[in-house]
């Protein structure tokens, strides 16, 4: 086992994508004090230039994607960055489709196959795999914008969502009935195809997966904690379980699609049946990935360090609590005295991160609310 390499340098060149999760990646990093890492940015003025864990900064004007190439060449070079870890969907998918353009494609952080990948982001080519592959799902049609199901599957209450395109909850709609799927489909702006899927009723559970051509060699399970209602909306608490069952169907899941990289895969326990159903797969780095570090599964260190070919032990997460900002904000709302719990806060929550790295943070809550305050005066 060799799990102390640390001295290698990563440049994370979409950092823009989405901003809070280029921060928590970064926290993950942060944990190996010699890892050096440098951000691209279309933002002059992205948080992450202020942040003291960053060893340099690089800032490029939007351009096409070989523009974009072009410039993650030239960063390569000017520092002799050791690895390419792209984080969120854009960026992957565009390194993948032109892997052949960068001079150093070796050091391109582990990533599935083209086809594979695009198979797991479109929920439509999702479950034709799951069928196909006789792996647990809702039952579910695809149709055209603006066509109707035939409904042959579902039993209401149905979710509609577009295949493709969006994530945290985004889009997503819980129909009860014909009347409202019509109401729905009169309101489609999106121009990809729509999947109808009969709603589970159970609660959510995400696992999340590093895989190297299939195998998994890291993984964590994140149990909803409820702070309130958010039964469609970003877990903003939650709990790493073990379940054995649940993994040993995302091992199914992951070797069919000989898988290399890092996922993040949305789970439904159904009650009625006291299953487990694969409803979507992120494949990218997942919102509050600095949480399972906490759990001690770091998957961004342990991502690079598969790329590298160290060897490391196969890593499931501890079983602890965790919320994020957030959810934290509302605890405290509903129980101020949870301050006081030092040890909570330190171990269960992402505050040592902010303490450690404070101004990234205020600049995300400057801008948030900025943007808050300006569609309060337009509307």
């Amino acid at each position: 086992m060799n799990e102390g390499l640390e001295n290698f340098s990563i440049l994370i060149p979409d950092s823009d994508d989405q901003k809070v999760l280029a921060y928590q990646v970064v926290n993950c990093l942060s944990f190996y004090k010699a890892i050096k890492i440098y951000i691209m940015s279309s933002n002059k003025n992205s948080h992450l230039r202020y942040s003291r864990r960053i060893k340099h900064f690089s800032y490029y004007p939007n351009g096409s994607t070989a523009t974009w190439i072009s410039n993650i060449n030239k960063e390569v070079e000017r520092h002799k960055i050791d690895l390419i870890m792209p984080i969120f969907d854009g960026g992957i998918a565009r390194i993948i489709k032109n892997k052949s353009l960068l001079k150093d494609a070796c050091k391109v952080c582990v990533l599935p196959s083209n086809e594979n990948y695009f198979t797991a982001i479109d929920k439509g080519l999702l479950y034709r795999f799951l069928k196909i592959n006789n792996l647990p799902c809702p039952e579910s049609e695809i149709t055209k914008p603006n066509e109707l199901p035939n409904f042959n599957n579902l039993k209401f209450p149905i979710i509609a969502k577009p295949v493709n395109g969006y994530s945290g909850g985004n889009q997503i709609k819980i129909l009860k009935n014909p009347e409202e799927v019509e109401n729905y489909n009169k309101l489609i702006k999106y121009n990809c195809n729509v999947i109808y899927q009969n709603y589970v009723n159970g609660y959510d559970l995400c696992c999340n997966v590093l895989c190297d051509k299939g195998e998994i060699k890291a993984y964590s399970v994140q149990s909803t904690e409820k702070i309130e209602h958010q039964d469609l909306e970003p877990q903003t608490g939650f709990k790493f379980v073990d379940n054995t069952q649940l993994l040993e169907i995302i091992k199914k899941v992951m070797k069919g699609l000989e898988w290399s990289g890092v996922a993040n895969i949305d789970c439904r326990y159904d009650k009625d049946d006291n299953s487990f159903k694969i409803i979507e797969i992120n494949s990218r780095y997942w919102m509050n990935i600095d949480a399972s570090s906490m759990a001690q599964v770091n998957f961004p260190y342990l991502h690079c360090l598969l790329t590298l070919n160290k060897l490391f032990d196969y890593k499931k997460a501890k079983e602890i609590s965790y919320v994020n900002l957030r959810g934290l904000a509302r605890l405290v709302s509903n129980k101020p005295a949870t301050l006081l719990k030092v040890k909570y806060i330190l171990h269960s929550t992402p505050l040592k991160f902010v303490f450690k790295d404070p101004i990234p943070m205020l600049f995300i809550y400057a801008w948030r609310t900025k943007k808050l305050l300006k569609a309060k005066f337009k509307n």
